[in-house]
């Protein structure tokens, strides 16, 4: 699977992260807020390592910071890859607290899904998140996702969200 490395939208800019934005991917995994339904903060050893393997990329993992298009103020991060069932490919992401509640992981998210359905051999993605996580949970559907299962996993309620078969572009 070959994703492409950079990615536009209205409000937004999509690119590979580079060794300037290791304090804000620092800041971002850290947040108590943001990985509120993530399993908490990242250790910093898992941090590190995690930011070094995303400046390396790997083939098959699409891997986005999310930048306002006025200032490239990194605002969040998306990645899209295998889940971890082996066989679907999944959009996952994290924003900035400043951030929420503005449309840019909306707009962002709905970038990433419209290149994979329409630029690539993906005919499908899905999403997981809590089912606690209502923000979250608004956000796919908001993105014309569909939830089709629920399971216990990590201790919590989880939701598997799938593309529409018919999705191709922003609603």
């Amino acid at each position: 699977m070959e994703f492409a490395t950079h990615l536009e939208a209205d409000q937004l800019a999509l690119r590979p992260l580079a060794i300037d934005d290791a304090k804000f991917f620092d800041q971002l995994l850290s947040d108590a807020h943001v990985r509120a339904f993530l399993g908490g903060p990242v250790p910093e050893a898992q941090r590190i390592a995690r930011f070094d393997a995303y400046l390396r990329g790997a083939k098959g993992v699409g891997i986005w910071l999310v930048c306002k298009s006025l200032d490239q103020e990194p605002i969040g991060l998306i990645t899209l890859n295998q889940h971890q069932d082996g066989t679907n490919y999944e959009i996952s992401y994290e924003f900035h607290p400043d951030c929420w509640g503005k449309g840019f992981a909306r707009e962002a998210v709905n970038r990433v899904l419209q290149h994979a359905l329409e630029d690539t051999a993906l005919t499908e993605v899905i999403a997981e998140t809590q089912k606690a996580h209502h923000a979250s949970v608004r956000l796919l559907r908001t993105v014309r996702m569909i939830e089709i299962e629920q399971l216990e996993r990590y201790g919590a309620q989880q939701l598997i969200f799938i593309t529409e078969p018919d999705r191709c572009s922003e609603p």
